[in-house]
């Protein structure tokens, strides 16, 4: 079996060379935000790029903060989204990470993550002059067939927008195909993270985090299935540095992508992160549905952002029985408000349960807001709640 480092390789060269030839070859480009459903654009022969995960690659290599700076946003609040300022900043920076992504030939947003991203995206449309589709998702409150119709229709003029755009149509079978590896992969995904659900863990959080760019690369692809298979046949076994004895902790939340391991701290046999929830937000459901179509809009329309808190609460309950965890570090990340509604009422429901949490102030890509002295204190005084 291929080993998952060079299939990643592989993943990662074809995701951006595929952005740099569509460019030559005239094939139509269009950038989207995380939970777009890509299979109907793959469907009909779009690359698609995503600015939220430039963003990260940006902050990865050290070069937020001065993109940021140079975004000319500086008129903007700058605990607006780290993703949305870098984005700006790359049209003002030289010597970008793989060479920046492709001009697109339109953009495709939706509200099922955060109510910042089709802003953004509306301001890229007026800068660059290219057509814009947004998609609306109500909150996932319940099944509601009203919702499900109102959504149908609209993936009805998204196919309607790029057909528009593209004279391309859709193809039925790429459409089956993309749905039928799109939900092999969120099974294998959630096995990687069942990986750590017993002691002593089998993986690395962070190289969690770092296994996370093919669900969104490369999502309805047989590659990020044979991804998935090798990283779980890779890490069968107990790793060197981990204990039965350890305590678990659960990073509830976004990683702190400027750092090299995600999270900040001294982590060690004696205190784990056993995993980031944020990863596991990707785990869509594509099993529920009468038709490809109807999958589609039952996986996009009931992410973790999108649930109500009382649901997002329940869910980081069960994840923390599942997983035996003993404590949560919630990262307040100041670049996501939708993310940052659940962390005070999720740290109140923990404590009535017995599980000691504490909140760490930050932001997912911009260093900025990273104070290390400050959160290295806040999670020594932690453990030494944990070890009482």
């Amino acid at each position: 079996m291929e080993s998952s480092k060079s299939i990643l390789a592989k993943i990662f060269a074809e995701y951006y060379l595929s952005g740099a030839q569509a460019g030559k070859d005239k094939q139509p480009i269009a950038y989207v935000t995380a939970f777009t459903p890509v299979e109907i654009l793959r469907a009909m022969d779009v690359i698609c790029m995503y600015p939220e995960s430039y963003a990260v690659v940006c902050s990865a290599s050290g070069k937020a903060k001065e993109m940021i700076h140079s975004s000319g946003m500086g008129s903007f609040a700058q605990d607006l989204c780290s993703y949305s300022l870098i984005d700006f900043g790359t049209e003002h920076y030289e010597k970008l990470p793989f060479g920046g992504l492709p001009e697109p030939d339109m953009l495709i947003a939706a509200n099922n993550q955060c109510s910042t991203t089709f802003l953004w995206f509306k301001l890229l449309a007026q800068k660059k002059n290219i057509p814009l589709f947004i998609i609306d998702y109500p909150i996932a409150v319940e099944d509601q067939t009203s919702i499900r119709e109102y959504i149908a229709r609209q993936y009805e003029s998204l196919i309607d927008f790029i057909k528009q755009h593209t004279a391309h149509n859709l193809n039925a079978q790429k459409l089956s195909e993309q749905v039928t590896y799109s939900t092999k992969a969120c099974d294998l995904w959630l096995k990687v993270h069942e990986l750590n659900k017993r002691a002593p863990i089998r993986i690395d959080a962070y190289k969690i985090v770092d296994a996370l760019f093919p669900m969104i690369a490369a999502k309805g692809t047989k590659r990020v299935c044979d991804y998935y298979e090798a990283l779980i046949s890779e890490h069968q076994h107990p790793n060197d540095a981990s204990s039965i004895d350890s305590v678990r902790l659960l990073w509830h939340g976004y990683p702190m992508w400027f750092l090299a391991k995600k999270f900040p701290g001294d982590f060690d046999e004696e205190f784990q992160i056993v995993l980031d929830d944020y990863t596991l937000w990707w785990n869509l459901d594509y099993k529920s549905g009468k038709d490809d179509i109807d999958k589609l809009i039952t996986a996009y329309s009931n992410t973790y952002l999108n649930w109500p808190i009382y649901k997002k609460i329940d869910w980081v309950g069960e994840v923390v029985k599942e997983y035996a965890i003993n404590g949560v570090i919630c990262h307040a990340n100041r670049s996501c408000r939708r993310a940052l509604a659940d962390i005070v009422p999720l740290r109140k429901e923990l404590s009535k349960c017995g599980i000691p949490a504490v909140i760490i102030e930050s932001d997912m890509a911009n260093p900025d807001f990273y104070s290390k002295e400050q959160v290295n204190l806040r999670i020594e005084s932690f453990r030494d709640t944990l070890r009482t």
